[in-house]
């Protein structure tokens, strides 16, 4: 189907979104008119067209013309600038210490170490 003759709906000036009863009156209408030599070419259209619903279909969707303009080169890109993350409540609220809430003053002596594993009376038997 390279051009608008190939397709059966533009051949016979039918509308694709019109069914086979109205398909069957135009080509009946086109038979009548038709010479002899024709009639067995618009039969085996018309049954191209009512009888076989993928071929209706396949003539239909490549009936109409494409209306969209062709596509181009795509647009330059724009150099965007990197954008710092927005601040946020949390960002710059001084959240209260637990242990001033409860008015516990908080040491600021390391905690002790752990003990050897020397010392551990689980590892004493192994």
């Amino acid at each position: 189907m390279a051009d608008g003759r190939d397709n059966l709906f533009e051949r016979y000036d039918l509308d694709p979104r019109e069914g086979p009863e109205a398909i069957t009156a135009r080509m009946r209408e086109l038979v009548q008119e038709a010479p002899e030599e024709e009639r067995e070419r618009l039969r085996a259209d018309w049954e191209a067209l009512t009888l076989h619903p993928r071929d209706r279909l396949q003539h239909a969707l490549s009936a109409f013309p494409e209306t969209r303009a062709p596509l181009g080169a795509p647009p330059p890109r724009t150099r965007r600038r990197r954008r710092e993350p927005a601040l946020e409540l949390a960002d710059v609220l001084v959240m209260p210490s637990v242990a001033e809430a409860l008015g516990v003053e908080a040491s600021r002596e390391a905690p002790d170490p752990l003990p050897p594993l020397a010392d551990d009376p689980i590892l004493d038997d192994a």
